[in-house]
C-alpha cells in the first residue's frame, strides 16, 4: 500500500497544470474573455521575444480549454499566431519550425500545438525569461 500511495503523488490532472503553471506562466501576458475564449495580449506580452509570445499564446489556448471557454482549440494556425505575435506568416513559420525542431512544438493536421506533456517546459521558457 505504501509503494501505491507514493505512486499517486506522481499523479498529475491536467486542470492542475492549468491552474497552477499556466496560470503564474501566463499573469499579466494574457487574459482570456470568458464568453468568447478568445485570447487578449496586454502590453506586457508584447515585449516578449518572437518565441515566447508564440508560446504564451498557445499556452493561452490550452488554459482557455482546460477551463472550457470557446471552442476548447489546443492548436492555432501559422497565420492566427503571425497575428497574435505582430509578424508576417512566413517569419511566423519560421519561429515555429524552430520551436518544433526544439520539441516545444508538435505540427498537426489542423495546425500547430503545445503538447500536454510540454506545458510545463513551456511555462519555464517564459518565466524564466521575465526574470
Amino acid at each position: 500500500m505504501k509503494i501505491e500511495n507514493d505512486l499517486q503523488s506522481l499523479v498529475v490532472s491536467e486542470e492542475t497544470i492549468a491552474t497552477d503553471t499556466l496560470a503564474k506562466a501566463l499573469q499579466g501576458l494574457v487574459t482570456i474573455v470568458k464568453e468568447s475564449g478568445e485570447i487578449m495580449p496586454s502590453r506586457e506580452f508584447n515585449k516578449l521575444d518572437n518565441n515566447r509570445k508564440i508560446l504564451a499564446y498557445l499556452l493561452g489556448l490550452r488554459a482557455c480549454a482546460l477551463l472550457g471557454f470557446g471552442s476548447k482549440k489546443v492548436m492555432a494556425s501559422a497565420e492566427e499566431i503571425a497575428d497574435i505575435a505582430g509578424l508576417d506568416v512566413q517569419r511566423a513559420r519560421e519561429f515555429l519550425s524552430r520551436l518544433k525542431k526544439g520539441k516545444l512544438l508538435k505540427k498537426t493536421a489542423d495546425g500547430w500545438e503545445l503538447p500536454a506533456a510540454r506545458i510545463t517546459a513551456a511555462c519555464d521558457e517564459i518565466i524564466n525569461k521575465q526574470k
